[in-house]
């Protein structure tokens, strides 16, 4: 009783239902290709704008910033140096053999 009935459901099937079916996935495989190829349109896009208006002006602002800071360190660099050579010659002129605070040892 149950094998004949499963025969005339499987012929149907076959018959009326199969390419309705078949073209059915095949519209949806192309709806989703479709959908990811403007998906990955759009995430580009967005990329493109974010390096532009964020990436971008970060690095030259870091570039900027590092130009800054180095010349910050080179002119502190420069003045400890002068007022190390400022030191040492007020030292040698005060504790020197003929200056006024020697204690015998230079």
């Amino acid at each position: 009783m149950v094998k004949p009935l499963h025969d005339v459901y499987q012929r149907e099937i076959e018959l009326n239902l199969w390419e309705p079916i078949n073209r059915y996935w095949a519209e949806c495989y192309e709806a989703c290709k479709a959908a990811s190829k403007r998906r990955g349109t759009y995430q580009a896009e967005n990329r493109r704008i974010f390096n532009q208006k964020i990436v971008m002006p970060w690095k030259v602002r870091q570039v900027e910033e590092m130009t800054r800071l180095n010349a910050a360190a080179l002119a502190q660099k420069t003045t400890s140096s002068h007022i190390k050579k400022r030191w040492k010659t007020a030292k040698r002129f005060l504790y020197g053999p003929r200056g006024p605070w020697f204690t015998g040892r230079y």
